[in-house]
């Protein structure tokens, strides 16, 4: 408001420098006249204090003579124009000739222009935390749109879909966000490289040794023994070697293709009753062979989406194991129950079991508990093998106890029969 005043005061000393008090006067009744200018007051006297224009009757008693700002409570009855009592503040000057010059503005005034200008600052503030409000809202929903993306898609990629990758969409391409998911797909391709790489080695040292073994085993299997005993024993006992290793390397294989995420293309609609049935039915003998008891407890039908032969095998893998360890005449338990979004499956025997501090062990490709390898033969593939084709469905395994003996419990979610 002082700046206001202010100009008025220097626009009005140009005029007098201009034209004198004739011009000042002239001005001074023109703004008066003019709506469109903010309403001020305006006083002009000469020398002697006699009013020479302006629409104020004379000058204010307490503002002196002297040049100077004021802010005067004062009732203006009988020297403004009008009949109206008001409180003013303003600027007095004096110019060369001796006139003297008062420019004011109601209280009034002011006050509506500062409720107009709180009015507006509010108005503002609101306005500003409302569009800042509903800018943070979307971003969220942006930022929460993005991480479920994301989210979506590392599950599809634990899933085994390797060859997956984050989309970048919806951003700037230098933002954080961008740039972030950019190198975390690079590193995505890098890791799919080297174990891209590690399954070839994996695979060409597979391949590259069963070839030899299995001209090994041929050749053998072709000698023309002589009548010796001991000979036809020993080439036997080669061949026996060689079935297990090419077996080892079968297995090898047969794992590496199951963790590729390939095997998805053989899902079926399967009944997983029947699958554990099967299984059971195939090994009663063996099982009969050690007076051992094979018993099921399984619902009629448990229908779901599944790779029938490698579920079989896997299974048949458990099966075999609680076979081999458990102890003539012992107990084995094949159960199925379903929840609400699993089938649980349970392999229990009474035998040895497996110690607490193994049991995360046992699923790594050739370990062996101490004190199997000389009882029962094996290559420590077949648990690695059950957890490969478990992870494949997107279930899981794990070993406790069944006191005595182990317990197996293969979780495996309810997925819609194709």
């Amino acid at each position: 408001m002082n700046a206001l005043i202010g100009a008025e005061t220097r626009m009005l000393n140009e005029r007098y420098a201009a034209g004198g008090e004739a011009a000042v006067s002239e001005e001074i009744a023109r703004r008066i006249q003019e709506p469109r200018l903010p309403r001020l007051f305006y006083l002009l006297v000469d020398a002697q204090g006699r009013k020479i224009g302006g629409n104020l009757a004379h000058w204010p008693e307490r503002l002196g003579q002297r040049e100077e700002w004021a802010g005067v409570r004062h009732s203006l009855r009988g020297w403004i124009d009008s009949a109206e009592d008001v409180d003013f503040v303003g600027s007095s000057t004096q110019f060369a000739g001796g006139e003297r010059l008062l420019v004011a503005r109601h209280y009034q005034d002011i006050s509506e222009y500062l409720r107009l200008t709180l009015t507006v600052l509010t108005q503002t503030m609101l306005t500003t935390i409302v569009l800042g409000s509903v800018g943070a809202v979307v971003q969220v929903l942006i930022t929460e749109r993005r991480l479920r993306q994301v989210n979506r898609s590392i599950t599809d990629i634990l899933g085994g879909e390797l060859s997956r990758r984050i989309p970048v969409t919806g951003g700037h391409p230098d933002d954080d966000y961008t740039r972030l998911i950019v190198n975390f797909n690079h590193m995505l391709d890098r890791i799919a490289q080297l174990m891209e790489g590690l399954k070839q080695l994996s695979d060409n040292i597979a391949h590259d040794l069963r070839t030899p073994l299995t001209r090994l085993r041929n050749n053998l299997a072709s000698l023309e023994l002589d009548e010796r005993g001991e000979t036809r024993e020993q080439v036997a006992g080669l061949i026996e070697e060689s079935d297990a290793l090419l077996a080892t390397f079968n297995a090898l294989l047969r794992i590496a293709q199951i963790e590729s995420g390939n095997k998805r293309l053989a899902f079926a609609a399967t009944d997983l009753a029947t699958i554990l049935r099967d299984v059971c039915e195939f090994y009663e003998p063996l099982a009969a062979d050690k007076d051992q008891q094979v018993r099921l407890d399984l619902p009629a039908v448990c229908a779901g989406s599944f790779d029938r032969d490698l579920l079989f095998q896997a299974f048949a893998n458990l099966l075999d194991n609680a076979i081999k360890y458990a102890p003539p005449g012992a107990h084995i338990d094949v159960r199925l129950t379903e929840e609400a979004q699993q089938h649980c499956v349970a392999v229990c025997d009474d035998g040895p079991g497996i110690p607490q501090a193994e049991r995360e062990k046992v699923f790594q490709r050739f370990y062996r508990v101490e004190g199997s390898r000389s009882l029962h033969p094996g290559n420590g593939l077949g648990l690695s093998l059950v957890q490969a084709v478990i992870n494949l469905h997107g279930g899981s395994v794990t070993l406790g106890d069944n006191s005595p003996g182990l317990r197996v419990s293969v979780i495996l979610p309810r997925l819609p029969a194709a």
